[in-house]
């Protein structure tokens, strides 16, 4: 049961109310003001959190910041409905906070040629963190195991002798801070020195990350599409949205989770609709064997789920469709393409072993029985080991993705090959790589992958477009 403006003022307040009289342990909790908001400040000592109560829309907006990296590891806003569903999101929200204080210790990782100096040098650190009581840990690795080990450290340390390294290093790990430790700290395995470095570094305030900017384009359709997309990493689910009207951007937004459901998606359409009450039809790309509306993801919880039949359900003059994320990136790709009439996309994210694949051919996505065209998990390839262990090194991942591409290129023929794995820094070895499988001369251009959000959403902007005028076509 929904409530009216007036009501959702006065549960707003006692929603408010209700967080300052619960039980929060060792968290400190304030109270503030953001703006003319009210806001809840709560603090430990690995993560700050806040919730602020916006007044001119009942719009409740929960955050947490781990303070050892200045990561986001929560955020989220949405307009209160029910009040089970505020106090569903603020126990997870309680739930995220403590798990951040639990991992509130600062991990560096220090890699050389070999992993012997350095294993050294993290020795004579955590003696020295100790010594001056620091919640800090070191631990050292050789390089070769580096893509593996790293993603579960606060920042990465390189030895000197391999900071030629430090840019594809950095491009494996563009979340987590990567720096070369200067000769000098380094030959007097200089500890106070380090620590100081790190201090610096993680108390710094992040650049914002410069997305790769897509090409403008004329689209004839004005209409407004809400386009969202599911990207997971292996830390969180970001899901983005974005407000498309004639292509051009009128609303830009993100949610960051531990986990994805359906509520969440539902929370982001009430919100985006609060200003643009016009909105037309909803996209969504997501990650999964995606039939029909239905959704098949079981590392996610979904079994066949009915997810566009769920948000019809609460918004029945909304038109909705989902698509899966690969085939709504290779849609983003295949409209930016001038000289070529098929592209297919290769998605193999950090932490796994399953990658998917997406392919247009002549401006249709090849979806294949059942829409399973993709799922390259059930394609018999060899490999020299496990796949899931290939996959957490360079070296391995390379070959993984190499054999997939050429299984595209052998099957489906594109006359674009693109790929994300940040495992695969480089185009040219992963050429290479493909040349010991494919002769060269039948391998296309092979294109890296960066900005996976932008093609992600101007995709789906595009498949729903599409989508809305074949409906038209056919009545």
């Amino acid at each position: 049961m929904f409530m009216d403006e007036f009501l959702r003022e006065i549960y707003v307040a006692i929603f408010a109310k209700w967080i300052q009289l619960q039980d929060h342990g060792d968290i400190g909790v304030t109270e503030g003001k953001v703006g003319e908001n009210t806001a809840l400040d709560f603090d430990t000592a690995g993560a700050k959190g806040q919730v602020v109560f916006h007044q001119d829309n009942s719009i409740i907006e929960f955050s947490i910041t781990n303070k050892k990296n200045q990561n986001i590891e929560f955020y989220l806003h949405f307009q209160l409905q029910t009040l089970k569903h505020a106090v569903g999101i603020y126990q997870e929200f309680m739930d995220i906070m403590h798990h951040v204080d639990d991992h509130k210790t600062v991990k560096v990782l220090l890699s050389c040629s070999s992993g012997l100096t350095t294993s050294f040098f993290a020795q004579e650190l955590n003696k020295g963190v100790q010594t001056l009581n620091l919640d800090y840990e070191f631990s050292a690795v050789a390089y070769n195991e580096l893509a593996d080990a790293g993603m579960n450290y606060d920042m990465i340390l390189l030895a000197p002798q391999i900071g030629y390294q430090l840019a594809r290093v950095r491009s494996i790990f563009h979340r987590i801070p990567v720096l070369t430790l200067p000769s000098a700290i380094f030959a007097k395995y200089d500890v106070g020195a380090t620590i100081d470095l790190i201090k610096e570094t993680l108390t710094q305030a992040k650049p914002e990350k410069k997305e790769e900017a897509l090409p403008t384009l004329s689209l004839n359709y004005d209409k407004k599409i809400l386009a969202i997309g599911i990207l997971k990493n292996y830390r969180h689910t970001h899901i983005h949205y974005r407000v498309y009207q004639n292509a051009e951007v009128l609303l830009d937004g993100e949610r960051i989770h531990d986990q994805l459901n359906l509520r969440d998606l539902n929370d982001i359409i009430d919100y985006v609709l609060l200003e643009h009450s016009d909105i037309h039809y909803v996209g969504i790309g997501a990650p999964g064997i995606i039939h029909y509306g239905f959704m098949t993801n079981e590392n996610e919880g979904f079994d066949y789920t009915d997810v566009a039949g769920y948000l019809k359900s609460k918004h029945p003059e909304l038109g909705f469709s989902l698509d899966n994320d690969v085939n709504a990136v290779a849609a983003g790709l295949n409209v930016l393409q001038d000289d070529c009439d098929s592209v297919s996309f290769y998605f193999l994210p950090r932490g796994h072993n399953r990658g998917g694949a997406g392919t247009i051919f002549h401006d249709r996505v090849i979806k294949g029985y059942m829409n399973i065209a993709g799922e390259t998990q059930y394609l018999p390839l060899t490999y020299s080991d496990d796949p899931a262990m290939l996959a957490r090194y360079e070296e391995g991942a390379k070959e993984v993705v190499a054999k997939n591409l050429v299984a595209l290129i052998a099957t489906i023929g594109p006359q674009l090959l693109t790929y994300y794995c940040s495992n695969v820094p480089s185009v040219d070895e992963l050429v290479e790589e493909m040349a010991k499988y494919i002769p060269k001369k039948y391998i296309p251009p092979v294109r890296k992958i960066e900005n996976l959000k932008e093609f992600i959403l101007f995709g789906e902007m595009i498949m729903c477009i599409n989508r809305i005028r074949d409906c038209k076509g056919n009545m």
